[in-house]
């Protein structure tokens, strides 16, 4: 199952949430104020070159590949402490406990704490919660699939109107109400959005095929 997509997918959202912070970092340090929410509105924000963000991507595919599920598998064939996971995978002690800790931060993961009688330290016992996995990848598809579906719905029933520079793009009615004029000065033209309403209807139906496998995956 840890070799799915989506699965690789759900767990990327660690690595990515740490990206997001040191680029938050750089957007205060050059701009300052409020930063946008998400990885990728601060990618397009600091617009960073394309092998930087090539770099941020392999980076997350990678600690995925060869540090949480590797983790997450030890979990799953039974192995509990830190120590063992790190004994079993190669991985530092650090690293797993930092990784167990942001799986329990997603409910994917949680522990027992028991306390040795004797030497008087705790040891912490994990275990690996495979159906809450399931159930997020289902409900992150499905809001992806409402979005989509949202965005379709919303092209299919308005015509779009753009300023010939870029700056906006309004409906029929959000056009008529600046007199199909943009800030700028230039008369706003129709937009064809057949491309938008197909690439759409695309991402739906891969969404739709890759979850259907998935499930079906793990009957």
């Amino acid at each position: 199952m840890l070799n799915n997509p989506l699965v690789k997918k759900s767990l990327s959202q660690i690595v990515e949430k740490e990206h997001e912070e040191n680029l938050k970092k750089r957007y205060k340090e050059y701009y300052g104020g409020e930063t946008p929410e998400g990885i990728d509105n601060l990618i397009r924000a600091l617009e960073l070159p394309p092998e930087d963000v090539q770099l941020i991507a392999e980076d997350i595919k990678k600690t995925v590949e060869e540090t949480i599920v590797p983790i997450i598998n030890a979990l799953d064939e039974g192995i509990e402490t830190d120590e063992e996971i790190a004994n079993k995978t190669g991985i530092k002690l650090n690293i797993v406990r930092k990784i167990l800790y942001k799986l329990y931060d997603l409910k994917i993961a949680n522990y027992k704490r028991s306390k040795d009688p004797e030497t008087q330290w705790f040891t912490y016992s994990w275990k690996f919660d495979k159906a809450e996995l399931i159930n997020q990848i289902n409900k992150e598809c499905q809001d992806e699939l409402d979005t989509f579906k949202g965005q379709l719905e919303n092209e299919e029933n308005n015509m779009f109107f753009v300023c010939p520079e870029g700056h906006v793009r309004y409906n029929f009615d959000e056009a008529s109400d600046e007199e199909f004029l943009c800030v700028c000065g230039e008369e706003l033209q129709f937009q064809d959005n057949a491309d938008i309403i197909n690439q759409l209807k695309e991402n739906i139906k891969l969404i739709e095929n890759d979850l259907d496998s998935f499930n079906k995956s793990i009957e």
